[in-house]
């Protein structure tokens, strides 16, 4: 039995499909490592901050208070 052109034609644009869908879960699992990658950076950078904003806020009124 030999399928017919349509047939054919159709595993074809199956199969392009599903490759492109393939590369298109690769690239979203990329992406959202490097998104929680970001998130950690950014949370890590937001703690030194507020470390940094808490240590010159108590320094502040003991400066101020020796004027």
């Amino acid at each position: 039995m030999r399928r017919g052109d349509g047939a054919e034609m159709m595993e074809m644009v199956n199969l392009k499909l599903y490759l492109e869908n393939r590369c298109i879960l690769a690239e979203n699992e990329r992406l959202r490592e490097k998104a929680s990658a970001l998130r950690r950076e950014n949370l890590a950078l937001r703690a030194d901050l507020l470390c940094k904003t808490t240590a010159a806020a108590a320094v502040l009124p003991a400066a101020a208070s020796s004027c």
